[in-house]
Order: structure tokens, then C-alpha cells, then sequence
């Protein structure tokens, strides 16, 4: 009976054990908490694209935060974005901002894009956004309010201010 109490004694304080070392460590911000929910409704980047060596340079950018002038995973703007996954994944340096980026590789329509292909936004003939096709009417990008993000290009905001594709590679 002694030997039966001791062994749900341990069963018990290993329970404990590996259910409070799973837990955080702090409470998580309700800005961090917001973000993980978005990035979670994000589309998996490999049933969007197909091809993994997109995803395994594009899906680790989703979350990051929008940053204005940054070139990074801890931050970064859109032109930042293109820039730092075409450097990771081709080894090719794009200009710095999305105007400069929009007379970039060569023209190609709407209807012939291709995952990889840079699509660009503004206004009044004015370049002031760049994102990365993924397939399956989505691009990749990093949007002031949510981050780096998946959208498709027939959202409300984007879709009329789409003014063209270039094709890197």
C-alpha cells in the first residue's frame, strides 16, 4: 500500500513538473498576443507557394513587425522586406526603396505571374509599395499595420492600387 501512495506521490510531482515547465515565463503583451493570432490566420506559405525554397526563405519574415527603414527580421519596411529575401535567397542586392525597385528585371502581366515575381502598388503613378507574389492570387508583404503578412491581391485596398509586376529572375 506504501509503495502504491509513493508511486502516485511521483506520478503527481511529474505531473506538476512538466506542466509548469511548458508554461511562460511572463504573461504574454496583448500586442504580442495579437500578433501571434494574426500571424497564425496567415496561410501556410508551402500550400500557397509549393515550393519550398520560397517558403523556407518567406514563411520565417511572417510576424515581423513594420518598421520604417528596416532591413530585417526584428523590423523592416517593404522595400526592406523584397530586398533581404531576394539578398537571402539569390544572393541578389535589389535598390533600396520600391520606386527604385519598380525599374528592376523585366515587365510581366498580371495574368503571367509567377511566384517570386515583385508586384508593386501606388498611387497617381507613383511606386510607394512592393510586395512578393506566392502563388494562387496572394503576395507576401510587410503592411504598416500588420507586419510581414499574406494578402491576396484582390483586397479591397490593394487591388486598385496595383500599377504592375517585375520579374527578377
Amino acid at each position: 500500500m506504501n509503495n502504491g501512495l509513493n508511486i502516485l506521490k511521483i506520478l503527481i510531482i511529474g505531473s506538476i513538473g512538466i506542466l509548469t515547465s511548458c508554461a511562460p515565463l511572463r504573461p504574454i503583451a496583448p500586442e504580442q498576443e495579437k500578433r501571434r493570432v494574426e500571424t497564425n490566420q496567415n496561410r501556410d506559405l508551402k500550400k500557397v507557394t509549393g515550393i519550398d525554397a520560397w517558403d523556407r526563405v518567406l514563411y520565417p519574415w511572417i510576424g515581423t513587425p513594420y518598421l520604417l527603414g528596416g532591413t530585417s527580421k526584428n523590423g523592416t519596411d517593404c522595400s526592406g522586406f523584397t530586398s533581404g529575401v531576394y539578398r537571402e535567397k539569390e544572393g541578389i542586392y535589389l535598390p533600396r526603396t520600391s520606386g527604385d525597385q519598380s525599374k528592376t528585371g523585366k515587365s510581366v502581366s498580371q495574368r503571367n505571374l509567377k511566384v517570386g515575381d515583385l508586384i508593386y502598388f501606388g498611387e497617381k503613378s507613383k511606386v510607394n509599395h512592393v510586395g512578393i507574389y506566392v502563388g494562387n492570387g496572394d503576395f507576401i508583404h510587410a503592411s504598416t499595420s500588420k507586419g510581414v503578412t499574406v494578402t491576396p491581391l484582390s483586397d479591397s485596398y490593394w487591388k486598385p492600387r496595383y500599377m504592375g509586376a517585375r520579374r527578377i529572375l
